[in-house]
């Protein structure tokens, strides 16, 4: 264990896992846009010294940390603040000052407004409204700071590498700070303002604002990292947000119920979506989730992207183009780094590039690598882009040895994990955290580790690959069409469990792990369990001890490892939810679905702007009327922005068949809707509009216009 000094209080990391920030951001607003994160009180108000996370972030660096605003240098009263679909809205007013002449300012004489938007460059506009009787005059002070700190340092992180100097040049209405990196990137950040402050020194801007009975004054102001703003003001970038996020929804399947509050939120997850783009090396990658994971990881990029394919198969073409340009070709211990693996995350921050921490670009993943092969098959099967495929055949080979050599080379021929640097992961599946895989007693599981849901990935790997090869008219060696048949057969000798239905791991003396955890959902995803286990895995998954009311926890509550607000010990996440949903589906458990899929929709409309955290508590539904937050959960996520569209998709039997193919099977309708309308929903060459509606003990569909050579078949 290493200790690390954090907001005054000394917390403690362990050994093997990413630093988990201390403190909470569940009070906190969020905006995301152009690679650029904000973080601030939801009046706007933007301190680090109060408020350990906040800041506007870029790169993996904060670039500011103090934007302040306060009148007669005190505190506005805040009477509202909201975050919108364009940006934050805040108003306050003033509490009983005395001006700096001796004049009295009255409680409520004055009304502070405060809009911000955040594209390329965060703009904001501050108004001030005299309601008082006379004329005032009352001095508006604007704080700011830029302290560079790398993300992990705000997570936690104790650096071993001095800080680069900071400088500060001024202006009439600018002022530049400047941080000279020790990776030698220059990073700087640029506070300009419309018109001069009366005063303006390195870190506080003074306006003297002299205002009549009914009077406003407005100050506007900016801040850019990479970008300059040109003449862009506020309104310019609040219209250019909005055409950008209609030109959005409006390119991309489109799906709307008959009610509201399910419509709010699937709008809420498929802007959250738009807002996590980003790009690197000309192509474009969705970013893991704010503030902490605001980069690219490939097992979520392709997750995510599998999830998305019914609205924007595009996302997960990106994803897979840009990782293969960063698949590995060679050994690296220090990066955990093997010929054909697919990396974990990469990071463009100072720590990371100063290789602190292995982050930069880290290979410490185990199920990447076969997802990488599940993702492109699902992408070929829903667009039929074998040319985009085709180009990626030789990364999809090189994965495909790696899954195949790995495996043999793990206990008893399965897929396995262990650690090759100090400084790595020391759990490399999704649930990554030190403490996520434990036996029925609490004690850990000792690696190598061989995870039930990566064997079912790689069943569905071995599975895509000579399929995928065959619709491109490529050899593969003969063994690798019966492959798959032989791992689930010494998969269901090793892994099934007549409580639980499957293990959880396989450890590396060889014994199997029977703890109920969330895992075994995932085999019914990957379609590699036995109907008779997958109906097992669903009576397991929804009894009390695993099913909160609001989700499926991640581990039960049963074992002594259990903490409903532990990362992956007890937590809720949706993405882990949508993914036994559709597995759910797969195997025909549709009373099973139906009672996760009201769950989660539910949890959706109980949370701020109908948007579902990265994670939030396991604790039970029977304690609480709406579910709790855990405390620095990522927000926006890609993942679960992507778990409620997937949950739509999933519900009403969506998936490709043969090429230009659409098959529907045993459509069903959560129940806070009795009708879903369909538009433009792209399959193969061509896309097709439908209907669902709830009729007497079924689920009518009304097959609209065709364009292209789609067929739409039912399955029952």
């Amino acid at each position: 264990m290493t200790t690390v000094e954090a907001a005054g209080a000394t917390e403690w990391l362990p050994i093997g896992q990413e630093p988990h920030p201390p403190g909470s951001i569940t009070h906190l607003a969020v905006l995301r846009s152009d690679e650029h994160s904000l973080l601030s009180r939801a009046d706007g108000q933007l301190d680090a010294a109060s408020e350990p996370a906040a800041g506007l972030y870029h790169h993996d660096t904060r670039h500011l940390s103090r934007l302040r605003v306060t009148l007669g240098g005190l505190e506005p009263l805040v009477l509202d603040a909201h975050e919108t679909e364009h940006g934050l809205s805040a108003i306050a007013t003033n509490p009983p000052l005395i001006s700096r002449e001796g004049e009295a300012v009255p409680g409520q004489a004055l009304t502070l407004r405060r809009r911000r938007v955040l594209v390329d460059v965060l703009f904001e506009a501050l108004s001030v409204s005299n309601y008082g009787p006379r004329p005032l005059t009352v001095e508006l002070r604007i704080e700011f700071d830029a302290d560079f700190a790398d993300i992990f340092e705000v997570r936690g992180y104790e650096r071993t590498t001095p800080r680069g100097a900071i400088t500060v040049e001024r202006e009439l209405s600018r002022v530049c700070f400047r941080y000279a990196g020790l990776d030698g990137v220059q990073r700087r950040t640029v506070i300009r303002f419309a018109i001069p402050p009366h005063r303006l020194s390195d870190r506080v801007a003074v306006f003297r604002l002299r205002l009549e009975p009914r009077q406003t004054a407005m100050v506007e102001l900016d801040v850019s990292t990479a970008t300059l703003p040109g003449d862009r003001r506020l309104a310019d970038a609040a219209n250019e947000v909005r055409r950008r996020q209609r030109a959005w929804l409006e390119g991309m399947t489109r799906i709307e119920t008959d009610d509201d509050a399910v419509n709010d939120v699937l709008r809420r997850s498929l802007l959250d979506v738009e807002a996590l783009q980003g790009t690197h090396q000309g192509m474009h990658y969705l970013a893991a989730g704010v503030p902490w994971f605001d980069t690219l990881f490939g097992r979520d990029s392709l997750i995510s992207g599998i999830m998305l394919l019914a609205f924007r198969p595009e996302l997960l073409a990106s994803a897979l183009e840009l990782l293969a340009a960063y698949q590995a070709t060679s050994h690296d211990p220090a990066r955990e780094s093997e010929p054909g693996k697919i990396p974990h995350e990469l990071r463009w921050g100072e720590i990371a590039n100063l290789g602190e921490v292995p982050f930069g670009r880290y290979y410490g993943s185990v199920d990447a690598t076969p997802l990488f092969i599940v993702a492109a098959h699902e992408y070929l099967l829903w667009t039929g882009d074998t040319e985009r495929v085709q180009g990626l055949w030789p990364n999809i080979e090189a994965a495909y040895r790696w899954c195949v050599e790995s495996a043999a080379r793990g206990p008893r021929g399965f897929l396995a994990y262990a650690r090759e640097t100090a400084a790595g992961l020391e759990n490399q599946g999704w649930k990554d955290s030190h403490d996520a895989i434990v036996w029925p007693s609490g004690t850990f599981a000792r690696p190598p580790i061989a995870l039930v849901e990566v064997q079912a990935y790689l069943a569905a790997a071995l599975r895509a690959y000579p399929a995928m090869a065959e619709a491109l008219g490529q050899r593969v060696p003969d063994e690798a069409w019966d492959a798959a048949g032989r791992l689930e057969l010494a998969f269901e000798a090793a892994f099934g469990h007549d409580e639980h239905g499957y293990c959880l791991a396989v450890d590396g003396e060889g014994e199997a792990v029977p703890t109920p955890a969330s895992n075994a959902g995932h085999v019914l995803w990957a379609g590699a369990a036995r109907p008779e286990r997958a109906a097992r895995v669903g009576e397991m998954l929804l009894e009390h001890d695993m099913f909160s009311g609001w989700g499926v926890r991640t581990l039960g509550s049963s074992i002594a490892g259990f903490n409903p607000l532990g990362y992956h010990t007890g937590s809720v996440w949706p993405h882990d939810n949508a993914l036994i949903l559709a597995g759910l589906r797969n195997y025909g458990l549709d009373d099973h679905a139906m009672e996760l899929a009201d769950a989660l929709l539910e949890a959706a409309l109980a949370f701020p702007q109908h948007r579902l955290p990265e994670l939030f508590s396991g604790d039970s539904r029977e304690y609480r009327a709406v579910p709790t937050p855990y405390p620095v959960a990522s927000r926006p996520q890609a993942w679960a922005a992507a778990a409620i569209p997937y949950l739509m998709t999933t519900m009403l039997g969506l998936r490709p068949g043969a090429p230009d193919q659409l098959t529907i099977a045993r459509p069903l309708l959560p129940r806070a809707m009795d009708e879903v309308r369909i538009r433009n929903l792209r399959v193969g060459r061509g896309a097709v509009d439908l209907t669902f509606r709830r009729g007497a003990g079924t689920v009518a569909v009304e097959v609209g216009r065709i364009t292209g050579p789609v067929q739409v078949t039912f399955k029952a």
